[in-house]
C-alpha cells in the first residue's frame, strides 16, 4: 500500500485506510496508561511494561484490533516479545522491539501475529494460557487467534471480510497468493466455511 501511494502521481488510496487503522488501534490499545503505540508508515509498535497478571488482557486486546483490521480489509502480521524497551516522546531504543521484527519477518509470513516461545514460557507458570485466544499450528509456532465470532462480530461477518479480501486481492505474486491461501484454511479451520481452493485438481 505504502510503495503504491508513493509511487503514483495519483492522490494518495491507502494513505486514508492506513491512518484510519491508526485511529482505531489508538481506540483499542491505547486506552491503557501504561501503554505506548507509536506508529510509522504501515508498521505499528504497541508496548507496556510485563505483567503476568494482564497478559490475558493484552493478547485479547491485541486480538480484537486486528480482528477490527479485519473487518476494515486489512492485514497484517507480527510478533509479539518481551525485552528491554525505552521510549520517551520521540525517542525508541528497544532490543524487545528488534527481537520482534525479527519475528514478524523470519517467522509470521503469513497474517497472523506470533508469541515469542520465550514469552510464552515466562508467562506458563502463572496464566493458564489455554484460555487466551491463542492456537499453535504445525510450523511449531504460536499466533493470536483473532479469527473468533462474538456479540458484535458474528461469523458470517467474519467469513464475509475474508471473502472480500480473498476477492479483491487481485496481486499475482506468489508470496501474496500464499498468504491468501493461509488466510483461506485458516478461516475454514475456525468457522467451519468452504473457502480454500483444492491443493490439487484434473486439468
Amino acid at each position: 500500500m505504502v510503495k503504491s501511494d508513493c509511487e503514483s502521481s495519483d492522490n494518495p488510496v491507502f494513505l486514508e485506510r492506513l491512518y484510519s487503522a491508526h485511529n482505531k488501534a489508538k481506540q483499542i490499545l491505547g486506552q491503557d496508561p501504561d501503554a505506548n503505540l507509536i506508529q510509522f508508515s504501515d508498521s505499528i509498535v504497541f508496548s507496556k511494561p510485563y505483567s503476568a497478571s494482564s497478559f490475558e488482557d493484552f493478547v485479547s486486546t491485541v486480538a480484537t484490533w486486528q480482528r477490527e483490521l479485519l473487518m476494515s480489509g486489512l492485514l497484517c502480521r507480527g510478533g509479539i516479545t518481551f525485552g528491554k524497551h525505552f521510549v520517551d516522546d520521540k525517542f525508541l531504543f528497544s532490543k524487545a522491539m528488534i527481537d520482534a521484527y525479527h519475528l514478524e519477518s523470519q517467522q509470521a509470513r503469513y497474517p497472523r501475529i506470533l508469541i515469542s516461545t520465550d514469552l510464552l514460557q515466562l508467562v506458563k507458570p502463572k496464566v493458564y494460557v489455554n484460555n487466551l485466544p491463542l492456537i499453535n499450528e504445525d510450523d511449531g509456532v504460536c499466533f493470536i487467534d483473532y479469527i473468533t465470532e462474538n456479540s458484535e462480530v458474528p461469523s458470517n461477518a467474519l467469513e464475509s471480510a475474508v471473502t472480500r479480501i480473498l476477492n479483491d486481492t487481485k496481486s499475482s505474486s506468489p508470496s501474496v497468493q500464499e498468504k491468501l491461501r493461509w488466510l483461506a484454511r485458516y478461516t475454514d479451520h475456525k468457522l467451519n466455511s468452504n473457502l480454500s481452493r483444492p491443493a490439487f485438481s484434473k486439468l
